[in-house]
């Protein structure tokens, strides 16, 4: 029985602090830190918080708290709070907005705390400067509440692999995600009217869409090395200087206003693998005359396909557009058919009744149809 106990104990120290579960309910802000035992500091692994709170109990959860790894706000209301908390650069802390430097950590920082996982309260309007910067995040779910991401954020968030934002967000401040090196996937808001410097910049994201609610791309992606294809939607007029300087994997990119965004000199700085610019078919002319499109691109600017392959007829299936509508042909009888926007929002499912399906759609849009058999891209123009 001792030898058991023993290896247990062992087993504990050699792979990581065992899993130790806390649910706790806050009625006054700012009590959390006498709400719990030293022992409970420093073993609690999973830590589920309701109630409210203010910027002193997200200081207990970093410094205090020393073994946190998952961390559950969902049902927690953020108080205002005026004094000194998570940081030395401000002593007033606003209602509903995750503290300034909350989980933030620096090679001075006296914060050891691996939080991998965190779900943010629901009532979050906003994540303030640098709440997570240098955290050991994996991935985020930036809610439907959230409108503001704040300068530097998530920067240097080595592990995080994977964002995901609801449409309430708005705007990116700078550097919100910068040196994010992990991070491969993401979802942006399909509202967002903001996107700061180098927002985005030296990640690993492969794929970008832009919402149509941008008009300017500034350069929040640039030196991004595994960037491999770009969708402008319409709405996009201007393209600023570096704003994809040096993605040297860009291969396409997809620009879908009739009228060449302008762009200035170093907008596609150093880009030198990109093979195709697909753009309106009547735009081709105009693109091609267009400063820095035609300076960089004149031959490789192509007319959007109606599908993204000549290839219609994959198992079967036919999928094409005509006159605005989205043509499916071919399914079968109880086939589900789903189509997609470009930013993964579902925008129609239907159930084949083995007939000739045909959705209407929206003008000077992209969307991605999925049968049983294939999955393919649609331009409607």
């Amino acid at each position: 029985m001792r030898t058991t106990f023993l290896l247990l104990v062992l087993s504990v120290s050699i792979f990581g602090h065992a899993q130790v579960t806390k649910t706790i309910n806050l009625e006054t802000s700012g009590s959390l830190s006498t709400l719990l035992t030293e022992d409970e500091k420093s073993t609690i692994t999973d830590l589920t918080v309701t109630g409210t709170i203010d910027a002193r109990d997200i200081k207990c959860m970093r410094d205090q708290i020393a073994h946190i790894t998952n961390l559950d706000l969902s049902n927690s209301n953020i108080a205002t709070y005026e004094g000194i908390a998570t940081s030395t650069l401000t002593n007033s802390y606003p209602a509903n907005e995750m503290p300034r430097a909350s989980f933030y950590r620096s090679g001075s920082s006296t914060s050891t705390t691996p939080l991998a996982s965190i779900i943010l309260p629901n009532s979050l309007t906003s994540i303030g400067a640098n709440a997570f910067y240098l955290c050991t995040l994996k991935s985020i779910y930036i809610g439907n509440s959230i409108t503001n991401i704040g300068v530097e954020a998530f920067e240097a968030c080595y592990g995080l692999t994977t964002v995901t934002m609801g449409n309430s967000v708005t705007s990116i401040q700078n550097n919100a995600f910068h040196y994010c090196y992990a991070l491969v996937n993401l979802t942006l808001s399909e509202n967002i009217t903001y996107l700061g410097e180098d927002a985005f910049s030296d990640c690993h994201i492969e794929k970008v869409i832009f919402p149509k609610s941008l008009t300017t791309i500034s350069d929040a992606f640039r030196s991004n090395d595994y960037l491999t294809e770009v969708t402008l939607p319409a709405s996009v007029t201007n393209i600023s200087n570096w704003a994809f300087e040096y993605c040297n994997a860009l291969k396409t990119i997809y620009c879908l206003n009739p009228t060449p965004p302008a762009c200035e000199t170093y907008s596609f700085y150093v880009v030198p693998n990109v093979t195709s610019v697909y753009v309106p078919a009547s735009s081709v002319s105009a693109y091609k005359n267009a400063p820095v499109w035609g300076d960089y691109f004149y031959s490789k600017i192509k007319a959007l396909p109606t599908t993204e392959t000549s290839e219609l007829k994959i198992g079967g299936v036919e999928i094409y557009s005509v006159n605005s509508n989205i043509v499916i042909d071919k399914t079968f009888k109880g086939e589900l058919v789903r189509v997609f926007t470009l930013t993964g929002r579902l925008f129609n499912i239907v159930e084949s009744s083995g007939d000739k399906i045909i959705l209407p759609a929206l003008k000077d849009n992209i969307y991605i149809v999925k049968t049983e058999t294939k999955t393919i891209k649609v331009f409607i123009q």
